[in-house]
């Protein structure tokens, strides 16, 4: 992909084993969506999917603490695929590997700053 020019905010949250982390971060009133990023499975259309793992629009980069996330599900490693490996659905992704919470870095809408990521076409879900 090619790089924009968005800046994307890098923020610190601490997490308790067993939280989901797009819950988590809508609790803590943080933005997790980015209006320009279009859909996946819907590029036409507008909004998130409430959390079900069908768009792909609540990405988030992991900069610390990866070690803390589960691993991924094939349904996350589906909307992350061809994507840096940092790159989690945080709607698939719970905090407490090993039964262990902490601190979190993470950078919200990677996608923002990709121009293929904003308008992305029709992509397959085959």
């Amino acid at each position: 992909p090619q790089e924009g020019t968005n800046e994307i905010k890098v923020m610190e949250i601490d997490a308790l084993a067993g939280e989901n982390l797009r819950r988590l971060m809508l609790r803590k009133g943080l933005k997790i969506y980015d209006r320009k990023t279009k859909r996946f499975d819907m590029p036409y259309a507008t909004g998130d999917c409430g959390g079900e793992g069908l768009c792909g629009t609540c990405l988030v980069a992991v900069k610390q603490g990866y070690d803390l996330l589960n691993e991924k599900d094939n349904l996350e490693t589906f909307i992350t695929k061809g994507r840096p490996v940092s790159w989690r659905a945080s709607c698939r992704t719970v905090v407490g590997a090993d039964n262990k919470g902490g601190e979190l870095r993470i950078a919200i809408s990677p996608q923002s700053n990709f121009e293929d990521e904003i308008n992305p076409g029709v992509k397959s879900v085959l």
